[in-house]
């Protein structure tokens, strides 16, 4: 289901470039579906110290090869970004020089293209993401250009995905509002070899947890002391009005988690946005107790509930109390399971039955699920196997950690007070 743009030849060789290595990403995604998953799916997990250094924590989660490194980090954006350098400098420099390289020079064109797209997204760019990718680089050792180049290949080949959000009558059981964020992406590229949650603690905004991969700044998996939480998938609505000139979206979605309280301050946040591509958006608030759903491009910002919910077909129709697309706008074999799944179990909609029955049956999130349920501010996040490990290859099959973010915030502000 990958897109790309067509604006003019500009924009259609770089997307066309990004995207070379990824032909095979249906067949990915629509992997055997999985008839046997078991509760045994989930580990609730505590991470465990490793080190620190001036501004940053590290510690691990999770067992054999399903653990996730957690990073907390404190200060400026330099101070956050040099902390993030510094504790993963072996895993920086090998997954960013990895990207660059099997994203972009096997598909024989020159990584300078990249660099393009950097151009024209820069003035955009609020200031602090610069200044916390050159700390990153000073930490790590790595050039700041390639901390950049990894960090806008999102922008360039997009992520594409399912998403839903599932409250009130739909949660019955016990009324929580439950988020999916499903990422299908080429899984060949290893990008899943060191998965990452950062929890940033900034001098300006509030605590948020970045679900990343190690090196990477932008978000396209969070949520924030606030109970917001984002999902995204790739979308081809206004193709032909894309451009660059813009706020990367991975860096907009951040702004959320770090800088905004509510679901409509988030919504004004996008809506307001200089926005280049067109892409879809889910935004939980568990304040609120409810999700909405984003069809954006660089003209448009349309905003769904479940009373307004678009496309209507006989694959997607409305359900009360969901929101919910499977993989882009008006995708039948995704929609139509996801909707059957959601219709049966609809009522007793928790975390167990999204990770045992419904992504794993769907068969989406093949390169990371996350499961957000912002009543209780507990996340369960699942990657791919990476070349190295064994098992399932598709995140929605493997295990799943579960972490109670309310804890995670609160260690890593008592972190922040004890070392400023």
């Amino acid at each position: 289901m990958t897109h790309f743009r067509n604006k003019d030849f500009q924009y259609f060789g770089i997307k066309i470039l990004i995207l070379i290595g990824f032909a095979f990403f249906i067949l990915q995604c629509q992997s055997e579906k999985s008839s046997n998953s078991t509760v045994s799916k989930i580990l609730k997990v505590q991470p465990e110290f490793v080190t620190s250094a001036p501004h940053g924590r590290l510690a691990i989660a999770g067992e054999n090869e399903d653990k996730i490194q957690v990073l907390t980090v404190w200060g400026t954006p330099y101070e956050m970004g040099k902390a993030h350098g510094v504790l993963l400098k072996n895993e920086i420099t090998d997954h960013v020089q990895n990207m660059i390289q099997l994203m972009v020079e096997k598909a024989g064109k020159p990584v300078a293209l990249l660099d393009q797209v950097y151009a024209e997204t820069k003035p955009f760019i609020p200031a602090h993401f610069i200044e916390e990718m050159q700390g990153l680089a000073d930490g790590s050792g790595l050039p700041l250009q390639d901390i950049i180049r990894a960090n806008i290949i999102g922008e360039a080949g997009e992520w594409h995905c399912s998403l839903f959000g599932a409250w009130g009558k739909a949660t019955a059981a016990d009324g929580h509002l439950y988020q999916l964020r499903s990422l299908d992406y080429e899984t060949g590229a290893n990008i899943q070899k060191y998965p990452l949650i950062v929890v940033y603690v900034p001098e300006n905004g509030h605590p948020f947890a970045n679900i990343t991969w190690a090196g990477v700044v932008g978000c396209i998996s969070g949520i924030s002391l606030e109970k917001l939480a984002i999902s995204e998938i790739g979308d081809d609505y206004h193709k032909e009005r894309d451009t660059f000139a813009g706020i990367p979206f991975m860096f907009l979605l951040r702004d959320i988690l770090q800088f905004d309280k509510s679901l409509d301050e988030a919504i004004n946040r996008v809506r307001n946005a200089q926005r280049t591509t067109s892409l879809m958006y889910g935004i939980g608030d568990g304040e609120f107790g409810e999700l909405r759903g984003l069809q954006t491009s660089r003209e448009v910002c349309n905003v769904f509930s479940p009373e307004n919910l678009e496309p209507v077909t006989d694959a997607h129709q409305r359900i009360e109390d969901i929101v919910y697309w499977g993989m882009s706008w008006d995708v039948p074999e995704y929609d139509g399971p996801l909707h059957d799944k959601l219709l049966e179990y609809y009522g007793k909609i928790n975390a167990e039955v999204i990770i045992n029955d419904i992504v794993s049956s769907v068969g989406t999130g093949n390169l990371q699920t996350v499961v957000y349920d912002l009543t209780a501010m507990q996340i369960w996040v699942a990657n791919a196997k990476a070349d190295h490990e064994s098992g399932e290859l598709d995140a929605y099959n493997r295990q799943f950690l579960q972490f109670d973010m309310n804890a995670i915030f609160a260690g890593a502000i008592q972190n922040s007070n004890e070392n400023n």
